[in-house]
């Protein structure tokens, strides 16, 4: 299991059955809100409401996940996220 350090807001993701360290930085925030055009307060109540698109989640992932230490291009979250897919059904 990977090590995470909640103190510097790290978390732990699951994408296509592996572990990744995520953090948001404040730099990373504010490329975020940059890429989508808005500021991460109202992106977080899109998100809550389901009201998200696909380029907006790989645009709040991939500096997530470069924020770990994951070394990661946009295509490869972008691979992961079809991996893993939006719900889980059985």
């Amino acid at each position: 299991m990977t090590e995470i350090n909640k103190l510097k807001g790290e978390t732990l993701l699951t994408l296509a059955d592996k572990e990744f360290k995520a953090r948001l930085t404040v730099d990373s925030i504010m490329k975020i809100e940059d890429a989508v055009d808005m500021g991460i307060i109202k992106l977080a109540q899109k998100m809550g409401e389901g009201d998200i698109r696909m380029s907006q989640i790989i645009a709040v992932l991939f500096p997530a996940l470069r924020g770990g230490g994951n070394d990661m291009q946009s295509a490869d979250v972008t691979k992961l996220v079809e991996q893993t897919g939006i719900v889980k059904s059985s």
